[in-house]
């Protein structure tokens, strides 16, 4: 447990002032305590995984802050796995790819955790998290711990149902048998892809906006004349419209500052309005929970 500790550094995006109090569970069983121990003192708690589709706030957070990512336990079945919420997203996609086992070639790319890839059921290149899950373990709003199967759940486009009820544990994946060199073919073809089309060289939180029915945020971003614009430290990137880039002194309120530019300069252009998928924590809100990061698409 640190005080103080300065948020930017949770997060790919490297924004961020500090936090009144981070701690790193041990276990699911730790952090449902820390959990149940702050809201019985009426402590603000706020939970975080790898930060990679997250924006912190200037002033820091009040309370507690619970970093995932020391949750990492892994057990691989016959075409299975069941892995917590803390396990890196594109190494458990790497380590299926070995065993022969499909379903995470899109993944193997895409930075953040288990935990936040199921909260904001993150995808690339057709395929999503949703596509493999079978059941998830979660901390739930009244301090239950609960695992509920897929058909209990909601999944569409960047959404899950658990969203703003529950903060995921663990998760139980399916995957279909493959041909290992084929799968990992498929995945340094999309790890190339990623490389070419994003920038990867600077931090940011993946991409900003989501993408309107039928069409690309990072196209109608473009076609507004946005790239290479910037307000303070923040960046649209020259490589990436849908791409916001940390120069190397941004704030939370120049990434705000510049969203919202974007957004009305689109909907003023196109009519089309743009839903952020960067998650913001705002310390205004006395409690909330949160285990979206990202990304990253995604």
């Amino acid at each position: 447990m640190e005080k103080n500790y300065p948020l930017h550094q949770l997060t790919t995006l490297k924004i961020g002032g500090p936090a009144e109090v981070v701690y790193w569970p041990q276990t699911k069983e730790d952090l449902a305590t820390v959990w149940q121990r702050a809201q019985e003192a009426g402590v603000p708690v706020w939970l975080i995984g790898q930060g990679s589709n997250l924006l912190l706030p200037d002033e820091g957070l009040p309370g507690v802050t619970l970093v995932t990512t020391s949750l990492r336990v892994i057990e691989w079945g016959d075409h299975t796995v069941q892995v917590e919420a803390g396990y890196p997203l594109a190494r458990l996609a790497q380590e299926a790819g070995e065993r022969g086992f499909s379903g995470l070639e899109f993944a193997r790319g895409i930075p953040g955790s288990v935990g936040g890839a199921v909260m904001m059921n993150a995808g690339a290149h057709g395929g999503t998290i949703a596509d493999q899950i079978m059941n998830v373990t979660a901390l739930w709003a009244d301090g239950t711990v609960k695992k509920v199967d897929k058909a209990e759940l909601k999944f569409a486009y960047r959404f899950c149902s658990l969203r703003g009820h529950a903060w995921v544990l663990e998760a139980e994946l399916m995957f279909s048998p493959g041909d290992p060199k084929e799968i990992l073919q498929d995945m340094k073809k999309n790890l190339t892809y990623r490389t070419r089309h994003q920038p990867l060289e600077k931090p940011s939180a993946g991409s900003i906006f989501k993408n309107p029915p039928g069409d690309s945020a990072g196209r109608l971003i473009e076609a507004a004349g946005w790239k290479g614009k910037s307000v303070g430290g923040a960046q649209v990137s020259h490589k990436h419209a849908n791409f916001i880039v940390n120069t190397g002194n941004a704030r939370a309120k120049d990434v705000l500052a510049l969203m919202e530019e974007i957004q009305r300069d689109v909907q003023l252009k196109f009519g089309i309005t743009l839903q952020p998928e960067v998650e913001y924590l705002s310390s205004q809100f006395e409690h909330r929970t949160s285990n979206f990061e990202h990304r990253k698409g995604g």
